[in-house]
């Protein structure tokens, strides 16, 4: 029996866009037989590294204009029929700190009821501010996660060292921002698709690579 395709799925638990394509990845799973591992990271120093920020381009891309996309997100919502609501009065001090939470919960083996319960946090319950506090409170009630014992893993260096690690794969695999997803095909080779609203890409590519 060949191995199963495996989806490498970058997200920033800061990021609308990846909230909105996490809904969607059991669905992808149960239609296609692939395998999605979920791997946090900052998106905004995944940018950086990868040497561009679209949102910094002159001249500045109307799809970045706040009102548009409040309305865009609220389509994708109501697309996928999942619960959203727009993240403006939603503080998020640091959101390098919540991917590394994430990262956090990962050495845990709860990275990905983690990253859900922090998500819908933000993106459906409004919760604010979306700090420290909060991840620790998540990682208890929802992963059973002392806090005596997450905390500590949240600020240890080997966290941040995990987290550079998986930026580093993300850029040679050719992911350029959140959310990102690598096709990892039998043969060992890989293909990179970008954006919520590739979706339906993504799933050919994995169709495809199951052929």
């Amino acid at each position: 029996m060949p191995a199963p395709v495996t989806v490498d799925f970058y997200f920033s638990p800061a990021s609308p866009y990846a909230y909105l394509a996490s809904t969607q990845m059991l669905p992808l799973q149960i239609e296609t037989g692939c395998r999605v591992d979920w791997y946090p990271v900052s998106g905004r120093v995944l940018i950086e590294k990868a040497g561009y920020d679209p949102s910094k381009a002159t001249p500045h891309s109307g799809q970045f204009q706040p009102e548009y996309r409040r309305t865009d997100l609220a389509r994708w919502a109501r697309l996928y029929n999942v619960p959203y609501r727009h993240y403006a009065d939603v503080t998020i001090p640091d959101g390098r700190r919540l991917a590394l939470a994430c990262v956090a919960a990962r050495r845990f083996d709860a990275g990905q009821v983690f990253a859900r319960a922090l998500m819908k946090a933000i993106f459906v319950d409004g919760t604010s501010p979306a700090d420290d506090a909060l991840c620790v409170r998540l990682a208890h009630e929802v992963a059973g996660i002392e806090p005596h014992l997450f905390k500590p893993t949240l600020d240890d260096p080997e966290t941040e060292r995990l987290h550079q690690e998986r930026i580093a794969a993300a850029i040679e695999a050719g992911c350029f921002g959140v959310p990102s997803f690598v096709v990892r095909r039998p043969d060992g080779g890989t293909e990179m698709v970008f954006g919520n609203d590739r979706l339906p890409l993504l799933k050919q590519a994995i169709l495809e690579a199951k052929g």
